[in-house]
């Protein structure tokens, strides 16, 4: 697939998911893209198997578990990070001190 296609996809989904948090239907997601309701039934669809839901419930509870999930792991990192600082200015102290 080439890239053009690709991101214009992905920048569909992604509209398609904030519309979906907003509880717009099909038809009117469609009106606002400007295309086909089969076009959006299946993006949606699509969203769904890639996020493993069933339903517009399910999708919207697993697309904020996995914010919540990166949110941790960014979470973590800064924390990683923020220990290699402190030993980082310990040892700078320390020898500074010699």
């Amino acid at each position: 697939m080439k890239k053009n296609l690709r991101d214009r996809i992905m920048r569909e989904h992604r509209f398609i998911a904030k519309c979906i948090f907003q509880g717009l239907t099909i038809a009117q997601i469609a009106k606002k893209l400007g295309c086909s309701e089969s076009t959006v039934s299946n993006r949606l669809n699509s969203l769904f198997k890639k996020y493993k839901a069933k339903n517009r419930f399910e999708f919207i509870i697993s697309v904020f578990g996995q914010i919540i999930e990166n949110q941790k792991i960014l979470y973590n990192k800064i924390e990683v990070e923020n220990l290699k600082l402190r030993k980082s200015i310990e040892t700078l102290l320390q020898q500074s001190q010699i």
